[in-house]
């Protein structure tokens, strides 16, 4: 999927983890939302993988590799635990920064495994790459991608505030 996407996606997904963990959608959102982005380091035209020297380019495999594994997100929710636990000591006043960090590079991964390549989920136990069949999966930058954002995003809105309940008067009175 196009970084857009996947910022959508993860913020929707930190919205929830807040909401799950009673703690504040907005942090969650904003973390999680930049957390999608990071299993793309391994392109260097991605948003974070601009910032990283060829040097590092030159190590990774390409796209979609290691990056694009649950052994990622977990990695990264351990990083995000110990920077915290650095910072402000053990154990966290609150789960929501690593659970949104690991939340948002899962919900990349989930995100990238609808498209027509998938994702190495499994890495480095097996190397193939996991995903929706076809006619399922669809191209990145499709309107079918535009589509699924989009359903994200209003379930997502409908499950944490409720829009159902404001949408639903306003639909009964249109008839």
């Amino acid at each position: 999927m196009l970084g857009h996407s996947h910022v959508i996606i993860g913020a929707a997904a930190g919205v929830l983890t807040a909401r799950i963990l009673h703690a504040d959608d907005l942090a969650g959102a904003l973390v999680a939302g930049a957390a999608a982005l990071v299993p793309d380091v391994d392109t260097p035209e991605s948003t974070f993988g601009r910032w990283l020297p060829r040097w590092w380019h030159a190590l990774t495999p390409g796209h979609r590799g290691p990056t694009h594994s649950l052994l990622f997100c977990a990695a990264l929710g351990a990083l995000a635990y110990e920077a915290q636990a650095l910072v402000i000591g053990r154990p966290p006043a609150s789960w929501l920064l690593t659970a949104a960090v690991v939340v948002g590079a899962l919900s990349h991964l989930a995100a990238d495994a609808v498209t027509d390549h998938g994702v190495p989920l499994l890495w480095p136990l097996w190397r193939g790459h996991l995903g929706l069949p076809w006619p399922l999966a669809f191209r990145t930058g499709s309107w079918r991608e535009h589509l699924a954002t989009t359903a994200v995003v209003a379930g997502t809105l409908d499950w944490a505030y409720g829009l159902h309940r404001v949408v639903a008067p306003l639909l009964a009175g249109h008839r």
